[in-house]
């Protein structure tokens, strides 16, 4: 059986950082969620969608005790380009196992290569998420918040190089850690990090 998907629309990374942001401090509901889906929708089906895609990554996510507890920290981090982007992405990959998914793949054909076309993405991820249209669709929604997160450019149409992060603060790199081990619930905190092809990026 085919893995789901479940991403099928583009959130903008400032829309997840003002989302987390708002849980942080108290005052995220669906009006705010909906004035954030307007940042990038119009039309109230897809504003609708994009609502429960935003409080899946925010409000919903399994990581967001976690950034409740260490508040002023995540706040501190969110400062930091790098670290905001490292954060939201962790968040993405938590609430959407694909995302992790297409972020682990790069991160394997970048350990060996310059470039990664889509062609190569899709043909991989196939095997798990099969070849209907809700693959590429997946990617053109994740792809482009990898880029703005700035994991990845796209020099040109179809094709992707890596962007290596440089988080600030440690609060940013062990939320990515957590998004990793909530997509390999097997492992642990003592799991060698940087051994993993998601880690790429780091």
């Amino acid at each position: 059986m085919e893995a789901t998907i479940g991403i099928n629309q583009r959130i903008p990374i400032e829309a997840i950082e003002l989302a987390i942001k708002a849980v942080l401090n108290g005052s995220y509901d669906n009006d705010y969620a909906a004035e954030l889906a307007r940042m990038e929708y119009s039309g109230e089906n897809r504003i609708k969608k994009a609502v429960n895609i935003i409080t899946r990554l925010s409000k919903n996510n399994t990581l967001m005790p976690f950034l409740q507890e260490n508040q002023s920290k995540v706040m501190t981090a969110m400062k930091y380009p790098d670290d905001k982007g490292l954060i939201c992405i962790s968040m993405v990959n938590t609430a959407y196992p694909f995302c992790y998914d297409v972020t682990t793949v790069l991160g394997r054909y970048f350990h060996a290569q310059k470039e990664v076309a889509t062609t190569l993405l899709t043909s991989k991820l196939s095997a798990t998420y099969g070849t209907n249209r809700s693959l590429p669709n997946g990617l053109y929604c994740i792809l482009p918040m990898l880029i703005e997160a700035g994991f990845i450019t796209r020099p040109h149409a179809g094709v992707y190089q890596i962007n290596h992060l440089e988080p600030q603060t440690d609060i940013a790199t062990s939320i990515y850690q957590k998004s990793f081990l909530a997509n390999n619930p097997t492992l642990n905190e003592d799991y060698h990090f940087s051994n993993h092809f998601y880690f790429e990026f780091l």
